[in-house]
Protein backbone atom coordinates (compact mmCIF):
# COMPACT_ATOMS: atom_id res chain seq x y z
CA UNK A 1 0.00 0.00 0.00
CA UNK A 2 2.82 2.42 0.87
CA UNK A 3 4.61 1.84 -2.43
CA UNK A 4 1.33 2.39 -4.29
CA UNK A 5 0.79 5.67 -2.47
CA UNK A 6 4.33 6.81 -3.28
CA UNK A 7 4.01 5.93 -6.97
CA UNK A 8 0.57 7.52 -7.21
CA UNK A 9 1.61 10.84 -5.69
CA UNK A 10 5.09 10.96 -7.20
CA UNK A 11 3.56 10.83 -10.69
CA UNK A 12 2.36 14.41 -10.22
CA UNK A 13 5.91 15.77 -10.24
CA UNK A 14 6.27 15.21 -13.98
CA UNK A 15 4.17 18.22 -14.95
CA UNK A 16 5.90 20.68 -12.64
CA UNK A 17 9.36 19.39 -11.71
CA UNK A 18 10.84 17.02 -14.28
CA UNK A 19 10.37 19.45 -17.15
CA UNK A 20 11.73 22.45 -15.25
CA UNK A 21 14.68 24.03 -17.11
CA UNK A 22 16.84 24.08 -13.99
CA UNK A 23 17.72 20.41 -14.48
CA UNK A 24 18.79 20.93 -18.09
CA UNK A 25 20.83 23.90 -16.95
CA UNK A 26 22.50 21.79 -14.27
CA UNK A 27 23.33 19.02 -16.71
CA UNK A 28 24.49 21.47 -19.36
CA UNK A 29 26.99 23.34 -17.18
CA UNK A 30 24.93 26.53 -17.21
CA UNK A 31 24.43 26.95 -13.48
CA UNK A 32 26.57 29.56 -11.71
CA UNK A 33 27.54 30.26 -8.13
CA UNK A 34 24.85 32.95 -8.15
CA UNK A 35 22.14 30.41 -8.91
CA UNK A 36 23.26 28.29 -5.97
CA UNK A 37 23.21 31.35 -3.72
CA UNK A 38 19.69 32.07 -4.93
CA UNK A 39 18.69 28.47 -4.16
CA UNK A 40 20.02 28.72 -0.61
CA UNK A 41 18.19 32.02 -0.16
CA UNK A 42 14.81 30.72 -1.30
CA UNK A 43 15.24 27.47 0.63
CA UNK A 44 16.04 29.34 3.82
CA UNK A 45 12.87 31.38 3.53
CA UNK A 46 10.87 28.21 2.92
CA UNK A 47 12.07 25.87 5.62
CA UNK A 48 12.30 28.36 8.48
CA UNK A 49 8.48 28.21 8.57
CA UNK A 50 8.10 24.42 8.54
CA UNK A 51 8.18 23.79 12.32
CA UNK A 52 5.83 26.73 12.92
CA UNK A 53 2.96 25.61 10.73
CA UNK A 54 3.42 21.96 11.74
CA UNK A 55 3.01 22.89 15.40
CA UNK A 56 -0.06 24.98 14.59
CA UNK A 57 -1.58 21.99 12.82
CA UNK A 58 -0.58 19.60 15.62
CA UNK A 59 -2.25 21.74 18.26
CA UNK A 60 -5.36 22.18 16.13
CA UNK A 61 -5.97 18.42 15.73
CA UNK A 62 -4.74 17.40 19.19
CA UNK A 63 -8.24 16.57 20.42
CA UNK A 64 -9.70 15.17 17.22
CA UNK A 65 -6.79 13.20 15.75
CA UNK A 66 -4.07 12.40 18.28
CA UNK A 67 -2.19 10.17 15.84
CA UNK A 68 -1.86 12.99 13.27
CA UNK A 69 -0.99 15.48 16.00
CA UNK A 70 1.88 13.26 17.13
CA UNK A 71 3.10 12.94 13.53
CA UNK A 72 3.13 16.72 13.08
CA UNK A 73 4.95 17.28 16.37
CA UNK A 74 7.61 14.68 15.55
CA UNK A 75 8.08 16.03 12.05
CA UNK A 76 8.41 19.54 13.47
CA UNK A 77 11.18 18.41 15.80
CA UNK A 78 13.03 16.74 12.92
CA UNK A 79 12.83 19.90 10.79
CA UNK A 80 13.71 22.42 13.49
CA UNK A 81 16.90 24.36 12.76
CA UNK A 82 17.36 23.16 9.19
CA UNK A 83 17.40 26.75 7.94
CA UNK A 84 20.69 27.08 9.81
CA UNK A 85 22.21 24.65 7.31
CA UNK A 86 21.59 27.24 4.58
CA UNK A 87 23.42 29.82 6.66
CA UNK A 88 26.25 27.34 7.22
CA UNK A 89 26.51 26.77 3.47
CA UNK A 90 26.56 30.51 2.78
CA UNK A 91 29.32 30.99 5.33
CA UNK A 92 31.31 28.17 3.73
CA UNK A 93 31.04 30.05 0.44
CA UNK A 94 32.43 33.18 2.08
CA UNK A 95 29.16 35.06 1.68
CA UNK A 96 27.38 37.38 4.09
CA UNK A 97 24.16 35.49 4.99
CA UNK A 98 22.41 38.63 6.18
CA UNK A 99 22.95 40.26 2.79
CA UNK A 100 21.94 37.21 0.73
CA UNK A 101 18.86 36.41 2.82
CA UNK A 102 17.50 39.93 3.13
CA UNK A 103 14.12 40.81 1.65
CA UNK A 104 11.02 38.75 0.96
CA UNK A 105 10.95 35.34 -0.74
CA UNK A 106 9.95 34.99 -4.37
CA UNK A 107 6.59 33.61 -5.61
CA UNK A 108 7.39 29.89 -5.33
CA UNK A 109 8.27 30.06 -1.66
CA UNK A 110 5.48 32.53 -0.96
CA UNK A 111 2.94 30.12 -2.45
CA UNK A 112 4.15 27.13 -0.44
CA UNK A 113 4.40 28.96 2.85
CA UNK A 114 1.01 30.65 2.62
CA UNK A 115 -0.81 27.46 1.61
CA UNK A 116 0.76 25.56 4.51
CA UNK A 117 -0.26 28.17 7.07
CA UNK A 118 -3.78 28.12 5.60
CA UNK A 119 -4.11 24.36 5.88
CA UNK A 120 -2.63 24.39 9.37
CA UNK A 121 -4.91 27.07 10.79
CA UNK A 122 -8.05 27.22 8.59
CA UNK A 123 -8.24 24.46 5.97
CA UNK A 124 -7.86 20.70 6.31
CA UNK A 125 -4.62 20.05 8.25
CA UNK A 126 -4.41 16.56 6.76
CA UNK A 127 -3.53 18.22 3.45
CA UNK A 128 -0.12 19.01 4.96
CA UNK A 129 0.70 15.33 4.44
CA UNK A 130 0.66 16.01 0.70
CA UNK A 131 3.04 18.95 1.15
CA UNK A 132 5.31 16.81 3.33
CA UNK A 133 5.30 14.03 0.76
CA UNK A 134 6.24 16.32 -2.13
CA UNK A 135 9.06 18.14 -0.34
CA UNK A 136 10.55 14.97 1.13
CA UNK A 137 10.31 13.15 -2.20
CA UNK A 138 12.21 15.96 -3.90
CA UNK A 139 14.91 15.96 -1.23
CA UNK A 140 15.36 12.20 -1.38
CA UNK A 141 15.29 11.97 -5.19
CA UNK A 142 17.47 14.96 -6.05
CA UNK A 143 19.40 16.13 -2.98
CA UNK A 144 22.51 13.94 -3.09
CA UNK A 145 22.85 13.98 -6.89
CA UNK A 146 22.62 17.76 -7.08
CA UNK A 147 25.13 18.16 -4.23
CA UNK A 148 27.58 15.87 -6.02
CA UNK A 149 27.08 17.68 -9.32
CA UNK A 150 27.67 21.07 -7.72
CA UNK A 151 30.89 19.77 -6.20
CA UNK A 152 32.29 17.93 -9.23
CA UNK A 153 31.10 20.15 -12.08
CA UNK A 154 30.76 23.58 -10.56
CA UNK A 155 33.50 23.63 -7.94
CA UNK A 156 31.18 24.23 -5.00
CA UNK A 157 33.04 22.88 -1.94
CA UNK A 158 31.52 19.91 -0.12
CA UNK A 159 31.33 21.90 3.10
CA UNK A 160 28.94 24.30 1.32
CA UNK A 161 26.38 21.59 0.43
CA UNK A 162 25.21 20.63 3.91
CA UNK A 163 21.51 21.23 3.30
CA UNK A 164 21.35 19.19 0.10
CA UNK A 165 23.40 16.30 1.45
CA UNK A 166 21.46 16.04 4.72
CA UNK A 167 18.11 15.98 2.97
CA UNK A 168 19.33 13.56 0.37
CA UNK A 169 20.15 11.11 3.16
CA UNK A 170 17.33 11.78 5.65
CA UNK A 171 14.39 12.34 3.36
CA UNK A 172 13.92 8.67 2.39
CA UNK A 173 12.85 7.96 5.96
CA UNK A 174 10.72 11.11 6.05
CA UNK A 175 9.12 10.22 2.70
CA UNK A 176 8.14 6.77 3.93
CA UNK A 177 6.82 8.25 7.18
CA UNK A 178 4.63 10.67 5.22
CA UNK A 179 3.39 7.82 3.02
CA UNK A 180 2.52 5.72 6.08
CA UNK A 181 0.54 8.63 7.50
CA UNK A 182 -1.26 9.13 4.18
CA UNK A 183 -2.34 5.47 4.27
CA UNK A 184 -4.42 6.32 7.36
CA UNK A 185 -6.68 8.47 5.16
CA UNK A 186 -6.47 6.69 1.81
CA UNK A 187 -9.90 5.13 2.34
CA UNK A 188 -11.61 8.51 2.68
CA UNK A 189 -12.11 9.84 -0.84
CA UNK A 190 -12.57 13.48 0.14
CA UNK A 191 -9.62 13.60 2.52
CA UNK A 192 -7.34 11.78 0.10
CA UNK A 193 -8.37 14.26 -2.60
CA UNK A 194 -7.13 17.08 -0.34
CA UNK A 195 -3.81 15.27 0.08
CA UNK A 196 -3.45 14.79 -3.68
CA UNK A 197 -4.31 18.43 -4.30
CA UNK A 198 -1.70 19.55 -1.76
CA UNK A 199 0.90 17.30 -3.39
CA UNK A 200 0.23 18.78 -6.82
CA UNK A 201 0.25 22.40 -5.66
CA UNK A 202 3.46 21.85 -3.71
CA UNK A 203 5.18 20.39 -6.77
CA UNK A 204 3.84 23.31 -8.79
CA UNK A 205 5.13 25.92 -6.33
CA UNK A 206 8.45 24.08 -6.04
CA UNK A 207 8.74 24.26 -9.81
CA UNK A 208 8.17 27.99 -9.50
CA UNK A 209 10.88 28.11 -6.82
CA UNK A 210 13.33 26.57 -9.31
CA UNK A 211 12.29 29.15 -11.91
CA UNK A 212 12.76 31.91 -9.34
CA UNK A 213 16.26 30.58 -8.61
CA UNK A 214 17.21 30.70 -12.29
CA UNK A 215 15.87 34.25 -12.68
CA UNK A 216 17.36 35.60 -9.45
CA UNK A 217 20.75 33.98 -10.01
CA UNK A 218 20.90 35.39 -13.53
CA UNK A 219 20.01 38.89 -12.28
CA UNK A 220 22.72 38.72 -9.64
CA UNK A 221 25.29 37.54 -12.20
CA UNK A 222 24.36 40.33 -14.62
CA UNK A 223 24.46 42.87 -11.80
CA UNK A 224 28.01 41.84 -10.93
CA UNK A 225 29.02 42.04 -14.58
CA UNK A 226 27.60 45.55 -14.84
CA UNK A 227 29.38 46.57 -11.64
CA UNK A 228 32.67 45.09 -12.85
CA UNK A 229 32.33 46.84 -16.23
CA UNK A 230 31.63 50.17 -14.55
CA UNK A 231 34.64 49.69 -12.25
CA UNK A 232 36.89 48.86 -15.21
CA UNK A 233 35.56 51.87 -17.14
CA UNK A 234 36.28 54.10 -14.13
CA UNK A 235 39.84 52.80 -13.90
CA UNK A 236 40.45 53.38 -17.61
CA UNK A 237 38.96 56.87 -17.46
CA UNK A 238 41.08 57.74 -14.43
CA UNK A 239 44.23 56.45 -16.15
CA UNK A 240 43.49 58.40 -19.34
CA UNK A 241 42.85 61.62 -17.43
CA UNK A 242 46.29 61.40 -15.83
CA UNK A 243 48.13 60.53 -19.05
Amino acid sequence: MISEIINDLKAHRRSYIDCNPIFASLAGGQITRFHYLAYLRETYHLIKHTPKYLNIAADRVAQSDERLSDYFHQFSLQETGHELLCIKDLNALGENPEKILSGDPNPGVWGMVTQCYFWASHGNPVALLGEAFATEELGFTNGKDVATLLQTTYGIPREATNFLRLHGSEDKEHLEAAARAIVWYAGNRDVYADIVYATKTTYRYYGQLFTDVLELGTRWAKGLAVTASFYLYSLISAYQSTS
